[in-house]
């Protein structure tokens, strides 16, 4: 009996397959007529998306233009440029913290003392 299960277990599974793919098939021979329908408001929507981004680029022109005269740092052209500077500027400059003087301290020796246990008490 279970031989037989075996048996009908690639059958079954193929049917499976087979009505999954004629199900897949007829999705994709209807999502053209969707697309077409949706394409005009994805194509209004994009319109509204650059009228909005030509006015935001307008505004970043106009602040430029404003800051034009105020001088503006150069900004490293790659970001190996960038991790070198960094590293070149460090080793030039290394920064300091805390006080760099040297004093000598006292050193304090520790006294052990042997534990009393209780044999030694009584």
């Amino acid at each position: 009996m279970a031989r037989l299960m075996i048996e009908y277990l690639p059958t079954l599974i193929l049917l499976c397959l087979l009505i999954s793919a004629v199900f897949l098939i007829r999705l994709l021979l209807e999502m053209p007529k969707d697309i077409g329908s949706k394409s005009v408001e994805i194509t209004d929507e994009l319109k509204d998306i650059t009228t909005i981004l030509d006015d935001i680029a307008d505004l970043f022109n106009d602040a430029l233009g404003a800051v034009a005269n105020s001088p503006i740092a150069q900004t490293p052209s790659s970001p190996m440029e960038s991790i070198l500077s960094g590293l070149i500027s460090s080793v030039m400059s290394p920064k300091t913290h805390g006080s760099q003087e040297q004093t000598d301290r006292q050193i304090h020796e520790i006294n052990e003392t042997p534990l009393e246990t209780e044999n030694e008490s009584n």
